[in-house]
């Protein structure tokens, strides 16, 4: 270099865009979207479906649900109608409508052929939801899952396939958790995690597990979670739930496994008050507890 300096050598990063689906769940402008449709966004850009555009700002985002709530500055919107993920019915129909491949107000029919399914996909995700076979591929995620009264009870979250286009499943968050994400969402900005205080499985995987080493157990039902360990402090153990228990009910409703269980417990904030149902040498008792974070 003649000039004895050095010379700078600029980087341009290249600009990166996304697109995915959103539900508007009230008319002031509050959005439901997944979290991973919004996570590491530096803009939000909102398109309604006669082509108005608006900037969005996150409120706030839970990555254990895969939920994120959004805001566009409007008035009068059109809002959909929230029904209870509850009600559903395996079998019943469902149309998942969102924006695939950027083909926008796509609506694809399917029915519901599982609730409570939970994949393991995330090590530490809350995961409880609705499976149908409506067709779900990328660009879908976030948009709504709709009741034949075109009520929502769920938000398309991902699909399983071995090829990355849909294949016969896809999966929903149901209403039931995305309502109480919202409310806390909404209020704190971050999400109240109510918890029993215990690491489980389903019953069938651990009694099944102990068959694939030879020992038979009897745990006096088939159904439910089995308890393998009682965090300490927790409100299990001020409740006296030891390790082998075996939890077939919460509140009086059935858990037939984990997944369940965690949809049972996503409804509540810490401080509410749940009755858990528990066999301990099969024999039923009934406990009381006070959910801590």
């Amino acid at each position: 270099n003649p000039g004895g300096g050095s010379r700078q050598q600029r980087v341009q990063t290249p600009k990166r865009e996304a697109t995915g689906s959103g539900v508007i769940i009230s008319q002031d402008g509050y959005i439901v979207t997944n979290n991973h449709v919004v996570e590491g966004a530096d803009e939000l850009t909102v398109t309604l479906n006669d082509n108005r555009e608006f900037s969005a700002k996150i409120i706030g985002t839970d990555k254990q649900t895969d939920l994120a709530l959004i805001k566009v500055n409007a008035k009068d919107l059109p809002a959909i109608t929230i029904a209870n993920s509850d009600d559903l019915k395996v079998g019943e129909w469902v149309l998942a409508v969102g924006n695939p491949y950027n083909l926008n107000n796509t609506v694809t029919a399917g029915i519901v052929s599982a609730k409570s399914r939970g994949l393991g996909a995330s090590a530490n995700g809350i995961e409880s939801f609705i499976q149908t076979d409506a067709a779900i591929n990328p660009g879908n995620s976030g948009g709504a899952l709709v009741n034949t009264r075109g009520e929502l009870v769920g938000i398309n979250a991902m699909l399983y396939s071995q090829t990355g286009s849909f294949s016969g499943y896809g999966f929903a968050i149901p209403t039931s958790i995305m309502n109480k994400v919202v409310a806390d969402l909404k209020q704190y900005g971050t999400v109240q995690r109510a918890l029993i205080g215990i690491q489980g499985q389903d019953v069938k995987n651990y009694v099944d597990a102990k068959k694939d080493k030879g020992e038979d157990v009897d745990l006096g039902t088939m159904e439910g979670i089995y308890v393998a360990k009682v965090s300490e402090e927790s409100a299990a153990e001020e409740a006296g739930m030891k390790e082998g228990d075996v939890i077939p009910a919460i509140d009086g409703k059935p858990v037939g496994k984990m997944a369940e269980l965690q949809e049972g417990l996503a409804k509540k904030r810490p401080g509410d008050k749940v009755t858990v149902t528990y066999l301990r040498d099969k024999k039923k008792a009934t406990k009381t507890l006070t959910l801590k974070n």
